[in-house]
């Protein structure tokens, strides 16, 4: 009984106590596991196995990685499709306003020149019924003298403007100047006949 209560026997059954309930409770498969996993996680590395289990944010699914790696090319592909198009239609907004703005150059030329060529033809009436007028103030002798050396158009568009009266003598007298004069008198009076007939006003 002294020896069971010496002091020293007392620290050598408390440190068997100790070691015994150390062996005892202590679980050797748990730490199998971990020192097993570490070359597995080494592993994995390399071929980067699908992880799902633990915490969600240290999922890993290659497959799905895959999906959003073609998703963000289809995107990036949209992305420039999209930009192609607003510079396609930026490229026919300009053509469009070129196209327009060409368009109406060309209605400012269209108008000038029919006002050109209404005054033109004002004038030239004007001119025409002058000279009308001078050729019906002349002798028939000299009006023809002067007529048979005139363009045929010129002597047509001036015999519109004189009165029948005036008109008669001069063409009369110019038959008789040669058989070639009379035929072309005879045209001029068929083309004075077939503008009457179109333009009755004309005279």
């Amino acid at each position: 009984m002294k020896l069971l209560q010496s002091g020293w026997m007392i620290c050598l059954l408390g440190a068997l106590i100790y070691l015994g309930c150390t062996l005892l409770f202590l679980n050797p498969k748990a730490i199998v596991p971990v020192q097993a996993a570490s070359p597995k996680k080494a592993h994995a590395t390399e071929e980067e196995p699908a992880i799902l289990t633990g915490p969600s944010w240290e999922f890993h699914n290659p497959e799905v990685d895959q999906i959003i790696s073609e998703l963000r090319a289809e995107k990036s592909a949209l992305a420039q499709k999209d930009k192609e198009l607003k510079e396609l239609a930026a490229q026919l907004a300009a053509e469009q306003r070129e196209i327009i703005a060409a368009t109406q150059t060309v209605h400012k030329l269209q108008q000038e020149f029919d006002r050109n060529v209404t005054r033109v033809r004002q004038e030239e009436t004007a001119n025409l019924k002058r000279l009308a007028k001078l050729y019906a103030t002349m002798s028939p002798d000299g009006a023809s003298a002067v007529m048979k050396h005139l363009e045929d158009e010129q002597l047509m568009k001036i015999l519109l403007h004189m009165k029948e009266v005036e008109v008669a003598p001069i063409l009369e007298l110019m038959t008789k100047a040669s058989p070639e004069e009379a035929k072309r008198v005879a045209a001029i009076s068929e083309r004075l006949r077939l503008a009457l007939y179109r333009d009755p006003g004309a005279k």
